[in-house]
């Protein structure tokens, strides 16, 4: 569509003027050249129409017709102006005061009627301004008009007007293909029914709401002719045609079924392969529980001694994985655990395999709540394991009762964990590097995997910390 203002748009400046009186005549004639305008004068209905014949210079502006003439009436000639024209403008000028000539005038479409009064004819180049300019308007509005009824009459979407009775004004053509309806069964009824039953509410609380500036769309169920469902998102918007007229409701409905029932398949597809996923890890914490009962047996028949601690230790250790598998398959999030069971659970594994007493070591965790995957807490709890099995092992001699403390929290582009207890402390001169226990060489090498290195004090006891920056 074209963006000129109306007031640029060129206009054809040629009027035909059909007026038996010549004296008349020339007068129009005259004020109407001196505005600019060029004029064809014609006497009577036969010399209009010979006029619009000859016309090969280009279509008339406007046609001033006298309403009686000598030889017919003035509608010929506006039928065969409008027949070559269509929105060419017609004005009546007549002597006459009855209101009757006006009211056919407006009958038959014309833009406007002048009566003759003394000195009329200077008005004439105001009237032909006014009647051009409102031709043109009409002439974009009827343009626009067009465009946007293609547009919704060739859209996809089905679009209802409801008038401020809430009922349907008018339904687009798209009804038929999305629901098998004809669109002129739903004029007339309130615009909830256009939905099915179950979701007529949700319509309703969308009309109430729609004033609202950022109004969401809601997804409704349509009900197609062959009784299936048709999944549809539902936008309103508040219409006002003028500030006269009453608002009026437009309800833009949107075919998302193909969507849905991919949303569907797709929600199917994942709670299957959860479901595998549960089974796999099931399968593989069973599998490590028989490795380590295994392991368990054959520790029993070696002696006390260096070997025999060493196979209970990588028990514990596969344990720990095994703890992480049960952690992951239980929780609704297949990808991640919690991190403070999951320690709660590994510290209690690990003080039940060791030789220190039912409550003799309690657990204090400081633990900031986020989800590990996998990949990461498998390292992570062997990491955890190994710290607190060698607390238990060295912090605690002869029965002595005390406090494992467990401190996690986020940092700036790391995971910092202390791991402290109140035990004897660490003995002198005590040097992670020159330290033969292949737990805290372990230990270390695990902390290296995350991004992290471990660095030991003895204050109150032993304090072990690390900042992770793999996690």
């Amino acid at each position: 569509m074209s963006s000129v203002p109306i007031s640029e748009v060129p206009a054809c400046k040629r009027v035909l003027v059909v007026e038996d009186d010549h004296s008349t005549a020339e007068l129009m004639r005259r004020a109407l050249e001196r505005a600019g305008y060029s004029v064809v004068l014609a006497d009577g209905v036969a010399a209009g129409l010979k006029a619009l014949g000859d016309d090969d210079s280009g279509e008339f502006m406007t046609l001033l017709l006298d309403y009686r003439l000598p030889d017919g009436e003035p509608w010929t000639v506006a039928d065969a102006a409008q027949a070559r024209v269509p929105e060419v403008p017609v004005v009546i000028v007549t002597g006459m005061s009855d209101e009757s000539v006006a009211i056919e005038a407006l009958r038959r479409g014309f833009a406007d009627y002048v009566k003759k009064t003394d000195g009329f004819w200077k008005e004439l180049p105001a009237i032909l301004e006014r009647v051009a300019r409102l031709s043109r308007l009409k002439g974009r509005l009827d343009e626009t008009s067009a465009l946007m009824t293609a547009v919704v009459e060739h859209s996809w979407d089905l679009i209802a007007v409801c008038g401020g009775d809430g009922k349907m004004i008018y339904v687009s053509p798209a009804c038929h293909t999305l629901l098998g309806v004809d669109a002129s069964k739903l004029v007339g009824r309130p615009g909830t029914e256009i939905v099915a039953p179950e979701d007529r509410e949700e319509v309703a609380r969308l009309f109430a709401r729609i004033e609202e500036k950022t109004l969401p769309p809601s997804t409704v169920r349509c009900r197609h002719k062959d009784g299936s469902l048709v999944w549809m998102e539902a936008r309103a918007a508040r219409l006002r045609a003028s500030s006269a007229a009453p608002p009026m409701i437009v309800l833009t409905l949107h075919n998302v079924t193909a969507q849905r029932e991919h949303e569907e398949q797709m929600a199917a597809s994942l709670r299957e392969k959860e479901v595998l996923l549960r089974e796999i890890h099931h399968r593989v914490k069973n599998n490590l529980q028989v490795i380590q009962s295994l392991l368990r047996m054959r520790a029993r028949l070696l002696p006390e001694g260096e070997a025999r601690a060493a196979m209970e230790s990588t028990v514990q250790r596969i344990h720990a994985m095994a703890l992480a598998h049960e952690h992951l398959y239980q929780r609704e999030d297949l990808a991640r655990l919690s991190l403070s069971d999951y320690l709660r659970d590994l510290f209690n594994r690990v003080v039940a395999s060791s030789s220190v007493q039912p409550n003799q070591i309690q657990l204090h965790l400081d633990v900031e709540e986020f989800s590990l995957s996998l990949e990461l807490a498998i390292p992570f709890g062997l990491l955890v394991n190994e710290l607190i099995a060698n607390s238990l092992k060295h912090a605690f001699p002869g029965g002595r009762r005390g406090t494992i403390t467990i401190s996690i929290h986020r940092i700036d582009g790391a995971v910092r964990m202390v791991l402290a207890d109140d035990g004897v402390g660490l003995p002198a001169q005590f040097d992670l590097n020159a330290c033969p226990s292949m737990g805290l060489k372990l230990a270390a090498s695990l902390a290296h995997q995350l991004g992290g290195s471990l660095r030991f004090s003895s204050q109150n006891g032993c304090r072990v910390e690390t900042n992770l920056t793999r996690m």
